[in-house]
C-alpha cells in the first residue's frame, strides 16, 4: 500500500504488480527462458530494494485477499498490453502469485530488504489505522466511480464487465490505490475513451495517492 506522504523514486512511473504485468509485452519470450526468467531480467540483478518491497506487498495483498481466482485472473490480464503477452494463469492464480514470490523475495533480501517487508504488509481495507489506509478508504468511492466510466473501444482478453467487477472488488476489499493502478492499465488495454474531465479526475486522484507525475501520463493518448 503506497503511502501518499512518501516521496519515492519508484512511484514516479507505474510500479508493483501492475508494472510487472505490463512488462510481459508480446515478444518477452524471445529474451527469456520462461516467465520467471523474464521477471528476474525485468527486475535486474541489483538496485534499491524499495521497489521490490512495493511489488511484494502488492502480491501478498492480492494472494491473501478475499478475491476469487477468476477475479485475480482478470486483474492480472487487465495489465496486458493491448496486443497481449502476459502468461495465462487461469486456474492457478494464487499458485502464480506464490511462484512470483519465490524469485522476488530472495532478490529483495539480497538487496537488503528486511524480512518483515518481504512477509508482512500494513492493513488497508477494512480496518487499517495508518494515515495511508484512512486516505485510501476515503478515495475508494471515486475510484469505483471512475471504474464505472471505463469506455472501451477495443475488445480485451477478459470481458469488460468481469474486469470492472474485479476492480471494484479490489478497491472495496483490498486497496483502492492498487485498484486505481489496475484501472489505468484496463483503460489502456481496452483503448478507453477519456474525456478531458475524466483525465483531470485521474490526475487529481493519482496525486492524492502520492504517485509521480508520469503515472497518468501513460494514458494521456486516450483523451478524445
Amino acid at each position: 500500500m503506497h503511502d501518499p506522504a512518501a516521496q519515492q523514486d519508484e512511484t514516479v512511473f507505474d510500479f508493483g504488480v501492475t508494472a510487472l504485468g505490463a512488462s510481459f509485452h508480446g515478444d518477452w519470450c524471445l529474451d527469456a527462458e520462461d516467465e520467471l526468467d523474464h521477471v528476474l531480467t525485468y527486475l535486474g540483478p541489483e538496485g534499491d530494494p524499495a521497489g521490490l518491497a512495493l511489488l511484494i506487498e502488492d502480491i501478498l495483498r492480492l494472494r491473501d485477499s478475499g478475491l476469487d481466482g477468476d477475479e485475480l485472473c482478470v486483474l492480472w490480464h487487465a495489465t496486458d498490453p493491448p496486443l497481449g503477452g502476459a502468461p495465462e494463469i487461469r486456474g492457478a492464480e494464487r499458485l502464480w502469485l506464490d511462484r512470483l514470490l519465490t524469485v522476488i523475495v530472495p532478490l529483495a533480501r539480497a538487496r537488503g530488504a528486511s524480512e518483515a517487508s518481504c512477509a508482512t504488509y500494513p492493513r488497508c481495507v477494512p480496518d487499517g489505522t495508518s494515515a495511508a489506509a484512512v486516505e485510501h478508504r476515503r478515495l475508494t468511492a471515486e475510484v469505483v466511480e471512475l471504474i464505472g466510466l471505463l469506455d472501451p473501444r477495443a475488445e480485451g482478453h477478459m470481458p469488460l464487465p468481469a474486469t470492472r467487477e474485479a476492480m471494484v472488488r479490489c478497491a472495496q476489499t483490498v486497496c483502492s490505490e492498487l485498484a486505481f493502478r489496475f484501472l489505468l492499465h484496463a483503460a489502456n488495454h481496452f483503448w478507453s475513451r477519456l474525456s478531458l474531465e475524466t483525465y483531470g479526475r485521474l490526475e487529481r486522484l493519482s496525486a492524492a495517492f502520492g504517485h509521480g507525475p508520469h503515472m497518468v501520463e501513460a494514458v494521456r493518448y486516450l483523451m478524445d
